[in-house]
């Protein structure tokens, strides 16, 4: 049995409709009731995916201070005390993270230092700390991904979504800097094959893994292939201070998938607009 973590959660969804014998359970019921947790863990064992975690645009809304931090970090210690406290063993760990606690990092490997820019990024490095250290006091096999740019499944939040929504609802696109800032683009359904690779590994297990396509890629350029594709979006630029470049060093992922297999995104593109 896998306990996913997040019910709301996009990947969480798309992790349930991929793989068997799994379960999702809100955040807001860790907080109410842990106890009924346990009917899943008949068996004594179980897997752990933790996507409980506070998207970064409630970062400029006005919000509950406490209780993002509750959904952020406190909520992950309750889960994995609880489970320990009521001798239920984890075989495997996987704690969604992201690329943002890298920083202005141009090329990111998993050795590289973080240095995340905002509060997202922090409370991710906290929380992988979290992790780090609860794992290794009880021996659990454990992974830290960091996702780049995921874009697909039920997705709004994403540049590409937006892309996508602009153009079927003859919507202006807003776009940060002309879109020159590069970024690594990756599709959810490679990162829950991802998943589904680490939940049945057993060995040789990344401690730290980063998921993405290891192509960087602007939002300029992508919108030209559109053009040349008949396929027209109007733009509204807005200046902004953002991360220069950000693209992943998958020589590691390419142990645990080939990426040469992920969906590209400017071919997903086309076939979703030109349909």
């Amino acid at each position: 049995m896998t306990l996913v973590v997040g019910k709301r959660s996009n990947l969480s969804k798309k992790i349930l409709e991929k793989c068997d014998d799994c379960v999702l359970i809100s955040s807001f019921e860790i907080e109410n009731n842990l106890d009924y947790i346990l009917k899943y863990c008949k068996s004594g064992r179980v897997n752990i995916v933790l996507n409980n975690f506070q998207i970064s645009i409630s970062l400029n809304e006005n919000i509950n201070f406490d209780d993002y931090l509750t959904k952020s970090i406190l909520n992950t210690s309750r889960i994995l005390s609880f489970l320990i406290n009521n001798n239920i063993i984890i075989s495997s760990l996987i704690y969604t993270s992201s690329s943002s606690v890298y920083g202005n990092n141009k090329f990111c490997s998993e050795d590289d230092q973080v240095k995340p820019m905002n509060l997202q990024g922090a409370l991710k490095v906290a929380n992988e700390e979290l992790i780090k250290r609860f794992c290794n006091e009880y021996k659990i096999n454990y992974t830290i991904t960091r996702i780049f740019n995921m874009y697909g499944g039920d997705d709004n939040f994403s540049v590409i979504s937006k892309i996508k929504s602009s153009y079927l609802n003859n919507e202006v696109l807003n776009i940060i800097n002309n879109g020159n800032a590069i970024r690594d683009y990756v599709h959810i359904d490679d990162v829950v094959k991802v998943y589904k690779n680490l939940l049945n590994k057993r060995d040789n297990i990344p401690k730290v893994l980063n998921i993405a396509s290891g192509s960087g890629k602007r939002i300029f350029d992508i919108l030209n292939v559109l053009s040349k594709n008949q396929i027209h979006i109007d733009i509204n630029n807005i200046e902004r201070e953002e991360i220069n470049a950000s693209i992943s060093d998958v020589s590691l992922l390419n142990q645990v998938v080939n990426t040469d297999d992920f969906t590209n995104v400017i071919d997903y593109l086309l076939k979703e607009l030109k349909r």
